[in-house]
């Protein structure tokens, strides 16, 4: 993956587009084609300012070792190339911080009909979260979905460096692309969210993204992740919004057809870096758990 290949396929791609939707649909750095930063992969993961305090103090010491396990894949790999100065002896704040997200994502039992295998992350940063799930659901489908240049390039070589799963990429190889049952990992950029099929995802991740895009794309993109959610899905939100933000945002996510399924009585910056919250997609034949039925 190339920083080349990714323009070239946006460029072919977004000529299908409204004019005026490709802009923010899938934002470029200018409107030329000059060349993003690159991301150097193994400071992401070893700077502990990517990963902003504070930690939660209830991290699941476990888990963090869990998700070193394949943070030490890439670093590993990374080392054979000399591009790592030492590998770290223990789970880094960024395994940290996927123990914290893991822990809030899969709070309680879950019936078998909604068990969570197949995961949409939405600008996923490198990855990490593949880190933890792969490990814990056998088959799972991890979808990764990301508009910005530099991140996308970082994120297939942490997916083919970590090599937990079958990756498949739709830049690298568009033509017979297509998001499926079978276990793997499929990345796509934003723009191609017509290639993720209707009520097929079991969870969709949204950490540190939506208070940095554009008010327009979230009414975009809102209504799209209720289509991709299946009955019952979760849909994960973890930032520092603002709080009319978030106002905003619960608003409509409830008239979408959300409900509220967990929201922590913490204080962001205090306690945990980002709010985390749980939605779930309701299921229109019956009442949302904890309304009243009848009046």
């Amino acid at each position: 993956m190339t920083p080349d290949l990714f323009r070239q396929r946006r460029k072919t791609d977004l000529r299908a587009l409204p004019p005026g939707i490709a802009p923010w649909i899938a934002p470029s750095h200018d409107e030329g084609d000059d060349e993003a930063a690159p991301v150097d992969l193994a400071a992401w993961l070893l700077d502990p300012n990517r990963t902003p305090a504070p930690l939660y103090a209830s991290a699941d010491a476990a888990r963090a070792a869990q998700s070193f396990a394949v943070t030490r894949l890439v670093l590993e790999s990374l080392g054979r190339e000399d591009r790592l100065p030492a590998l770290p002896a223990g789970p880094l704040a960024v395994d940290i911080r996927n123990a914290e997200d893991y822990r809030f994502q899969d709070l309680y039992p879950r019936p078998p009909r909604w068990q969570t295998r197949r995961v949409l992350d939405f600008h996923p940063g490198v990855g990490r979260q593949v880190n933890i799930w792969c490990q814990e659901v056998p088959g799972l489908v991890y979808c990764a979905m990301e508009s910005d240049e530099s991140t996308y390039v970082a994120q297939a070589e942490y997916f083919l460096r970590a090599n937990v799963l079958p990756f498949l990429d739709y830049v690298a190889e568009p033509r017979d692309f297509a998001v499926r049952e079978q276990a793997g990992i499929y990345h796509l950029p934003t723009w191609r969210f017509d290639l993720l099929p209707p009520g097929f995802f079991d969870m969709i991740m949204c950490v540190d993204v939506l208070p940095h895009l554009s008010r327009r794309l979230i009414r975009h993109m809102l209504p799209l992740f209720h289509r991709c959610l299946a009955t019952g899905g979760g849909l994960y939100i973890r930032d520092d919004a603002d709080a009319a933000f978030n106002h905003d945002l619960e608003r409509t996510l409830s008239q979408l057809g959300f409900v509220l399924e967990f929201r922590p009585y913490l204080f962001p910056g205090e306690d945990i870096h980002g709010l985390p919250r749980l939605w779930r997609k309701v299921d229109p034949r019956k009442p949302a758990a904890g309304r009243p039925v009848g009046g």
